[in-house]
């Protein structure tokens, strides 16, 4: 589901017939015994005229809550329907009837499974017009399949799993680098430097989920590699089977294993590990991720394990939707960091949301994503074990009641503000723990170890006063009380230096932030030496084309900006001692 910045209409009109071709391969089942429709029942269609460039619209007016995909089990692409098509030791493992799953050595994950059928299926087509290199007959499957990878984008120029994989090559085949390519590669490795610090975190999780998927299906295919060849088509051909197999590079993969990333929509199918649960969907695929809850069209299961998908109903249009209106889902709720990460784009810096009136938001500090925010647990970690062995009594003490980490501020909803597990990290490091004896009336309390406990130690044990006992506890069993609800704060002087600690924190990370901008500069002045160097994309289809190194550029540098707006807002409420 990767926004797609093109704008020619030539390609959206063939996408459109393409995608009518397929999905009349698979009619729609009516719930009256034996009467079918003749094709899937639709009322979007791929359209250029929407803000990303590339997405979904509705092909005319549309009632609030109306129907306008519906799509059959059989038309979905999955481990499931495609079952045939691969080798049944490869399978993901399923959960049977009692519960409990069946295991077995060998087997790949949904992920790797689709990612190889989507490669087989490119491979196959680049292979078919060499008449000794086709198959025979081809199936209605085959067909849908066929037809599905044309309707794919045809580059992720702006993933940063490209930029970190054509920044740090994995795959040493090539020997030769030319000069475009070597400038590209500083370009993107500057530019990877340049990402805010938990972005560049969750791009290096994707890397190593690709890393690990291309390394099994390589280790797969070095030692068992008809386990990788579609079963029919090694039975019938099995040096074309195997041929197939054997083209799968990385840059095929890598293109494959994006689309999949980027375009699956979660479908239960009885698969034990939930991350296996998962489906293609032509069509739907195309839609566009929306934060406006007012404009999200709804993803439906149907009853006959199909997917169908709904107008939405909202205040913001009663009367529905107009022909040539954008079609949106939501993909969750992502930040940007986390949708440039898996998926290749991020939200305007200032959004409108349809549902609060033209009006809304003018007052707001802040106008952009909604699920911004910044985390802020290095922060938080190198405070307390500057600390010393107080710190580490309250990392351990913070461990043990479950407030480790995930630390985070937001600018929404306003005032800008830290999150409910932070909060508690503040007012901890705010007091004297040396200070915070218990008093003599204190009972000691029973508390169960807790996650996060390092193991072969005792937590801390901690003394509680009784409600009834407050004006005799200390600082640290009235810290302790806030964690229950018994009590709103410790006392105002720590509420004071908690929010002083949060300014501090905050005014840390801009400077940081500083030298991210100088390698952001780096990366322009990289792309700006070059000119007009590099203007179509690399011929390996890995490399992105100038201008998607521009737009590349552009995502980090927004990220930037947000975090930077969003450490000020916090920052600036923690200073003037806005209560939490």
């Amino acid at each position: 589901m990767t926004q797609d910045s093109s704008s020619s209409s030539s390609p959206v009109v063939e996408q459109n017939r393409v995608l009518s071709a397929l999905l009349s391969l698979h009619p729609l089942t009516s719930s009256k015994s034996g009467s079918s429709s003749s094709a899937v029942e639709i009322a979007v269609q791929v359209s250029d005229q929407v803000p990303a460039g590339r997405g979904l619209a509705f092909t005319h007016d549309i009632r609030p809550g109306q129907k306008v995909l519906s799509l059959p089990s059989d038309a979905l692409i999955n481990v499931k329907s495609y079952k045939s098509f691969f080798h049944p030791d490869t399978l993901p493992t399923a959960v049977d009837v009692a519960g409990s799953s069946r295991k077995g050595k060998g087997r790949l994950s949904s992920a790797q499974l689709l990612s190889l059928l989507i490669a087989r299926a490119k491979v196959e087509s680049e292979l078919r017009q060499w008449k000794d290199k086709a198959r025979e007959t081809e199936s209605k499957k085959h067909e849908a399949l066929r037809l599905f990878v044309r309707t794919l984008p045809e580059s992720f120029d702006n993933a940063p799993l490209t930029w970190s994989l054509l920044a740090h090559s994995i795959d040493t085949d090539s020997k030769q680098v030319s000069e475009e390519t070597s400038w590209k590669q500083r370009f993107f490795q500057t530019l990877l430097l340049a990402l805010p610090s938990h972005s560049r975190e969750l791009a290096n999780k994707v890397r190593r989920r690709f890393e690990q998927d291309w390394l099994s299906i390589n280790s797969t295919r070095a030692n068992h590699p008809d386990l990788l060849a579609e079963p029919s088509l090694l039975t019938t051909n099995p040096d074309l089977a195997r041929t197939i197999v054997c083209s799968i590079d990385l840059d095929t993969y890598l293109w494959a294993w994006l689309c999949v990333n980027s375009r699956c929509v979660f479908l239960p199918l009885s698969l034990a590990d939930h991350s296996d649960n998962f489906t293609l969907a032509p069509m739907l695929d195309m839609a566009n991720h929306t934060p406006d809850p007012a404009l999200e069209c709804k993803v439906r299961y149907a009853s006959d394990g199909g997917l169908e998908l709904y107008a939405p109903v909202s205040d913001a249009s009663p009367s529905g939707l107009k022909g040539g209106d954008e079609c949106c889902i939501t993909y969750g709720p992502h930040s940007n960091q986390s949708l440039l990460s898996e998926y290749g784009f991020v939200l305007p810096a200032q959004l409108k949301f349809a549902g609060e009136g033209a009006d809304a938001g003018n007052g707001a500090e802040w106008k952009g994503s909604r699920y911004v925010d910044v985390l802020m647990d290095q922060e938080v970690e190198t405070l307390l074990k500057a600390q010393a062995k107080g710190g580490e009594d309250k990392i351990e003490l913070l461990q043990n009641r479950g407030y480790w980490g995930e630390y985070t501020i937001h600018p929404y909803p306003e005032p800008a503000h830290p999150s409910h597990r932070l909060i508690p990290a503040l007012r901890l490091a705010a007091l004297d723990l040396d200070a915070s004896v218990p008093a003599p009336t204190s009972k000691v309390a029973k508390t169960k170890p807790q996650p996060g406990v390092k193991a072969g130690k005792k937590a801390p044990t901690f003394h509680h006063a009784n409600f009834a006992e407050q004006e005799l506890a200390s600082d640290l069993d009235k810290w302790e009380e806030t964690l229950n609800g018994y009590r709103d704060i410790v006392s105002e002087e720590n509420e004071r230096q908690a929010h002083q600690i949060l300014v501090d924190l905050c005014e840390s990370r801009r400077k940081d932030t500083e030298q991210a901008r100088i390698h952001l500069m780096e990366a322009g002045e990289i792309l700006q030496a070059h000119g007009e160097d590099g203007d179509e994309a690399g011929a390996n289809g890995l490399e992105p084309g100038r201008e998607g190194c521009k737009l590349s550029l552009s995502f980090v540098k927004q990220l930037l900006d947000e975090e930077e707006a969003v450490l000020r807002l916090v920052g600036q409420a923690a200073k003037d001692q806005v209560e939490w």
